[in-house]
């Protein structure tokens, strides 16, 4: 089985620009933050813990709320 791997996906036409985040099995989240730190950080802790397709709308739900 291969591991999903995520990115940050950029809305560029965005005026501020936003960000969100991108993973196989047509996985988007998007415009989650205007902080392209803040959505680098989100992708390197989902790809650090292997994060799993099936928990990914869990984790956007409490970035959403906590972060």
């Amino acid at each position: 089985m291969m591991e999903t791997r995520y990115e940050v996906l950029v809305e560029e036409k965005d005026s501020p620009m936003l960000f969100g985040v991108a993973g196989g099995e047509g996985l988007e989240a998007r415009r989650l933050t205007s902080d392209r730190a803040e959505a680098e950080r989100l992708v390197d802790a989902l790809n650090r813990n292997g994060l799993s397709p099936a928990h990914f709308w869990d984790v956007i739900e409490d970035f959403r709320h906590f972060w």
